[in-house]
């Protein structure tokens, strides 16, 4: 599995969601990963925080 994928799963997201939390399309976070491409900025910020179960600091995330 893609570092990107274990980030999602762990955060019990579908790739719907994490991509409009990201505000990037379902093909972008299929592209991630797949590894064809890679996030950055702040992408790259908000999955870094994601990666560390640091949702608690991201109150407007609503997995449901």
């Amino acid at each position: 599995r893609s570092q990107i994928r274990q980030i999602r799963m762990n955060a019990q997201m579908t790739q719907h969601v994490l991509a409009d939390y990201l505000g990037v399309s379902v093909k972008t976070v299929e592209a991630w990963e797949r590894g064809r491409t890679h996030p950055t900025g702040p992408a790259c910020r908000l999955l870094s925080l994601l990666s560390n179960n640091q949702t608690q600091v991201l109150p407007f995330i609503s997995v449901e």
